[in-house]
């Protein structure tokens, strides 16, 4: 009996040790049991799918499942823009935006003779409605600044130079799908009103009737709409506008939900720098201050700043709101618009320069200098919209794991939406353990569904994860319905 109880003893002393020797990846739980259930899924059997999830104090992998397999991420790419963002920039950084003059004011006329520049510094908050109602504020701010100068007319041009971030706006990655939609705003050095206008459109009373367009705002008289939209038996959107940055048609196509006397979608504005100037030369001729010259863009007449050679003279330094307020947003809200200025902004940090391709390049760079593997990242863009775009789910955790301890992660935390209560991932696992417990950014475009983020798991553990599924056979609401269970798990972990 009483060797019986000594092998006993030993038995369990054995079977601890080689648990606790085993990694818990590799360990039976219940992350893993929700992990095996996707394996053997029919939807998922033509799918890319990646998962990987690790504590951000220990570095312990906790599940994982095609770590390194290099999937499209969409939206959640953000997370890895915005770490960049704070890492580089800071919290407090502000995008400055510079009115100036050139030439001389008379003194006795108040005539400037030479030109009023508007210097744009990539920021994407000018007017924007997620920022303020008052959109138009800020114009009237410059013109009072610029009587405020002793300047009542100008001998010249109102100049927009949109230089910062050169003028191609669109990434070339981007498909010609997005590009004319509100959500394919590329980033411009002098951006306004979040790069968009907005149709209302009549939608018909009876099913295949054309919408109508009532009203656009902001007015752009130059734009040509070749519309054929009909109203259907949809709930949402279903509309696209078609169209490339500097030209003014746009063609629209789709559907709108029918019955509805002013359905509002927007689409990407032309040229922000000049309706910029445009709009800033109707604000001031409002306030009694009138130009020789049409307002233009530097783009426009490039022979106007190379022939530049005056002097430079400051009027005013308009800041933008502080990155943290800035990338809040981007995240929470998803705005693609400001991980391209983002994208752009480093790469002018970095090189001078401030292109997509200096952008992105920076980005991978500082990755691999941070010790992230980068194999198989493709970073195309500073949003998630290009379809070129790629990173596997251990890169993301990776990424979330060395922002768990840098001096931003609690502005880079609250910028991710609580799973089950707010944002893009309101109704995300709600009526579980994760509910009100996991941060995650969610990401969609076509056939791609992706979470990333971080969740306190039962047992204590901080955990960064990511999840990615890529070409799957159902719906994306289904593909979202897959993943539940294994983030639910997560947040259920007890070892």
């Amino acid at each position: 009996m009483k060797q019986f109880i000594i092998l006993s003893i030993m038995l369990l002393f054995f079977v601890s040790t080689a648990s606790s020797q085993t990694p818990l990846s590799k360990q039976k739980h219940n992350v893993n049991a929700a992990l095996d259930v996707l394996k053997t899924d029919r939807a998922l059997r033509a799918a890319g799918v990646g998962f990987y999830a690790v504590d951000v104090k220990t570095g312990e992998v906790i599940a994982e499942y095609n770590p390194y397999l290099a999937l499209k991420p969409a939206s959640t790419m953000k997370l890895v823009t915005s770490a960049t963002a704070l890492n580089v920039l800071g919290k407090n950084f502000k995008f400055k935006t510079t009115i100036e003059y050139r030439g001389y004011i008379d003194t006795v006329t108040h005539i400037l003779h030479g030109d009023i520049v508007v210097r744009g510094g990539g920021d994407p908050t000018l007017g924007s409605s997620h920022f303020t109602k008052n959109q138009e504020g800020f114009l009237y701010e410059w013109a009072e600044r610029i009587k405020q100068a002793g300047i009542d007319s100008v001998n010249g041009y109102l100049i927009a130079d949109a230089s910062v971030f050169g003028y191609d706006m669109v990434p070339p990655t981007w498909s010609w799908e997005d590009m004319g939609n509100y959500f394919g705003a590329g980033a411009c050095g002098l951006a306004v009103f979040d790069n968009a206008y907005t149709l209302t459109m009549n939608t018909g009373t009876k099913l295949g009737d054309t919408c109508k367009i009532v009203s656009m705002y902001p007015p752009i008289p130059e734009m040509v709409f070749e519309n054929t939209v009909i109203g259907a038996d949809v709930k949402d959107d279903w509309s696209y506008i078609f169209g490339q940055p500097y030209t003014y048609e746009r063609f629209i196509r789709g559907k709108l939900p029918v019955g509805r006397a002013a359905y509002e979608i927007s689409g990407a504005m032309p040229d922000p720098a000049l309706y910029t100037v445009t709009r800033f030369a109707q604000v001031l001729n409002s306030q009694g201050i009138g130009f020789s010259q049409k307002p233009v863009t530097y783009r426009e007449m490039p022979e106007l700043k190379a022939a530049d050679t005056l002097k430079h003279t400051k009027i005013y330094i308009h800041n933008s709101a502080p990155l943290s307020d800035i990338i809040r947003l981007f995240n929470f809200k998803s705005i693609n618009l400001f991980g391209e200025h983002l994208c752009n902004y480093l790469g002018y940090k970095n090189s001078g320069i401030g292109t997509t391709k200096t952008g992105t390049d920076f980005v991978e760079h500082f990755w691999e200098t941070k010790g992230v593997d980068i194999a198989g990242l493709s970073y195309n863009d500073g949003s998630g919209l290009s379809h070129y775009n790629t990173i596997s789910a251990y890169q993301q955790a990776e990424v979330l794991k060395y922002m768990f301890n840098k001096s931003d992660f609690e502005t880079y935390y609250k910028s991710i939406p609580t799973v089950g209560q707010e944002g893009t991932v309101k109704t995300l696992c709600q009526g579980t353990a994760a509910e009100g417990n996991m941060h995650a950014k969610s990401g969609s475009i076509r056939a791609v569904r992706a979470y990333a983020g971080y969740v306190k798991s039962a047992s204590g553990r901080d955990i960064a994860f990511s999840i990615i599924f890529n070409n799957f056979s159902c719906s994306s609401s289904s593909a979202k319905d897959k993943m539940e269970p294994v983030l639910s798990a997560l947040a259920e972990f007890k070892l």
